[in-house]
């Protein structure tokens, strides 16, 4: 028993409800940092080590006992020697003949380490929230080579389901011509192990593109290896609804959006569904910048690449 006690880190011990009997095993009395030659097992001393608020009285004690509520419980136990200990009791009952609770047995086992990881996961938590809230980023990570580990922010924005968002070759909720943009960051970083930054579009879960700014570091062990990637997030709400933005794009603008692009008149009005002289009509300002073809053209420029934003003097200006 106590070979079994000592590589399970526990103790055994009996309470006797009418007596108020406190037996301790060798391994309990190792766990609590007593000496059985000097100390005798006692309810008043366990409870004094207990942490103040987590004690219980007899009352509370038995009456959790005949509820089945001390099946398990976990709390906070100082030793002697000033360390805190968490504590995990399981119980089990004995009855008499006439079914009254006489004896309870449990065994007491020392849970500091997960508790440790517990709480060290919610302060983590907690960090990442507050983070998200004063930058209004999201937190996510990647495995050392670039595998998306945490899905549930991508998941939100795009609808898809995490085994899809793991798909690191095909990325089917990135703009096809930001692909690549994902691939050479990711083969850079690695290469490099250094922060890297990018923008791309991302299918939002409504169907529509928008532009997400990322900020990506490298974590590293003490001694250099390279354990993961720390990545965050930015959605730029205001430019993926660019077309209901003020004051409206003009034929100037137009003109310019196809020189970024690299298109003719004729081939915008072919994919936006207007025709060739619509197009000359509103880049010569002829047509009122309320038409309905330009909210078509913009359109088209948009899923294009273009982005339509508010410089100096609100002035609305093209950039890819």
């Amino acid at each position: 028993m106590s070979l079994l006690e000592n590589l399970l880190v526990c103790g055994m011990w009996t309470y006797s409800i009418q007596t108020r009997d406190l037996h301790w095993s060798a391994g309990l009395y190792a766990l609590l940092g007593l000496d059985p030659r000097t100390v005798s097992a006692s309810r008043e001393l366990y409870d004094l080590m207990i942490h103040p608020d987590d004690r219980l009285s007899h009352e509370e004690l038995i009456e959790r006992a005949e509820s089945g509520g001390l099946a398990i419980r976990r709390f906070r136990m100082i030793r002697p020697d000033g360390r805190l200990l968490w504590l995990e009791s399981r119980s089990q009952r004995e009855y008499d003949r006439q079914g009254r609770l006489v004896l309870l047995h449990g065994v007491v086992q020392d849970v500091s380490d997960q508790e440790k990881v517990r709480s060290d996961a919610h302060l983590l938590a907690t960090e990442i929230s507050s983070i998200k809230k004063i930058t209004g980023a999201d937190f996510w990570r990647t495995d050392a080579e670039g595998r998306l580990i945490d899905t549930a922010s991508w998941s939100r924005l795009t609808g898809e389901t995490a085994e899809r968002l793991r798909d690191h070759e095909g990325l089917p909720a990135i703009h096809p011509e930001d692909r690549q943009i994902v691939r050479e960051t990711r083969a850079e970083g690695l290469r490099s192990r250094r922060a890297v930054e990018f923008t791309i579009r991302v299918r939002r879960a409504d169907g529509e593109y928008c532009y997400v700014d990322c900020k990506v570091t490298p974590v590293l062990a003490s001694d250099g290896e390279l354990i993961e990637w720390h990545g965050m997030s930015w959605v730029r709400e205001a430019q993926a609804q660019n077309t209901q933005q003020t004051p409206r794009i003009q034929g100037c603008h137009v003109r310019a959006a196809r020189a970024l692009l690299g298109i003719t008149a004729r081939d915008l009005a072919e994919a936006a569904g207007v025709s060739f002289s619509t197009i000359r009509r509103i880049e010569d300002e002829i047509v009122s910048s309320k038409s309905a073809a330009l909210n078509k053209i913009e359109k088209e420029l948009v899923s294009r690449g273009i982005v339509f934003f508010l410089a100096s003097g609100a002035k609305a200006s093209p950039c890819r």
